[in-house]
């Protein structure tokens, strides 16, 4: 018995020692995803105007025909994949997964599909699609740690390059959309080209299912890209060629600060139920380490009562 009443506490000191570790994460985490939730909600109120700027250019006839803009039959597609380095945030990356062969599933219906290839962000996704067998034709580090425009730039020069020579017809972003610290979801957006109803669903996913601002309210609420004719300076090309590089290193930029805001929140939650598991588990190894030793101390009484009844 007493040897069962030592294993028993020394579980009770794991348990314990473990709940001070997920209970210390969880406060790292939570500090970690208020700055990138701020960081996410800032950009939002740009990424609106710039959506909208978009959609009106976009519908220009002078516009019309730019290569971000003209839209091309899927055959070869490339996927550009937003995923942790670390684990420990619960079921994050498993949703991303399936979301993204949901996709593959749905694009590989198409009659003009030939390929897809991927560009990975985090070496969860780098591990996934390996497994997968995918073609990965590019690796970067995770960006979970203050990630800012300079960081995304060589990705979305790479992407850029790539649809400008032709190698790719459709360019994707497969990323974790941040709603609320327990809600992120997996989404899968067309990144390039730049259609009216893909800026649309953009300008959706910035505002549903968040708190409005003011501002996001006013810019949903009126009718975006209706109307008015602009004037190009000195021409629509040169103009286009600078802005709408500019509007897609935007995107990615967005959809990197969405993950690391939703990689933290799933991490701080994650966290949270493994301290809250570990505390049951320690109340009940505590009560079966109680009755363990109240019936020691009754075998003990018993012969001791048991000893003296026979001197008797």
């Amino acid at each position: 018995m007493s040897r069962s009443l030592r294993d028993i506490r020394r579980k009770m000191k794991a348990i314990k020692s473990t709940r001070q570790v997920t209970k210390a994460m969880e406060l790292v985490a939570a500090s970690k995803m208020r700055k990138a939730v701020q960081h996410a909600q800032q950009l939002r109120r740009y990424a609106l105007h710039a959506w909208e700027i978009l959609l009106s250019v976009g519908r220009s006839t002078k516009a019309s025909d730019h290569q971000f803009l003209l839209q091309r039959k899927v055959k070869r597609v490339l996927g550009i994949v937003f995923t942790s380095d670390r684990g420990l945030c619960g079921s994050l990356n498993a949703q991303l997964l399936r979301s993204l062969l949901q996709y593959i599933k749905t694009v590989s219906a198409l009659g003009s599909f030939e390929s897809m290839d991927f560009i990975t962000v985090g070496r969860k996704g780098h591990q996934m699609l390996t497994r997968q067998k995918r073609a990965v034709v590019a690796t970067f580090p995770s960006l979970s740690n203050h990630p800012t425009i300079k960081d995304i730039r060589p990705i979305a020069k790479l992407a850029i390059d790539e649809f400008k020579k032709g190698t790719y017809d459709h360019v994707v972003l497969v990323y974790t959309d941040f709603i609320s610290p327990i809600v992120q979801q997996a989404s899968v957006k067309v990144l390039l080209p730049f259609s009216p109803s893909e800026v649309r669903e953009a300008v959706n996913t910035l505002t549903e299912q968040r708190k409005r601002s003011k501002e996001e309210r006013e810019i949903v609420q009126t009718e975006i890209g209706k109307g008015q004719e602009y004037l190009f300076e000195p021409t629509p090309e040169e103009v286009l060629d600078v802005i709408l590089p500019q509007l897609t290193e935007t995107q990615i930029f967005q959809a990197v600060l969405e993950s690391v805001a939703s990689e933290h929140s799933a991490r701080m939650l994650a966290m949270h139920n493994a301290t809250d598991s570990a505390s049951e588990i320690l109340d009940d190894i505590t009560l079966t380490y109680n009755q363990t030793r109240q019936a020691n101390i009754t075998g003990e009484l018993a012969e001791l009562s048991a000893g003296a009844a026979a001197l008797d």
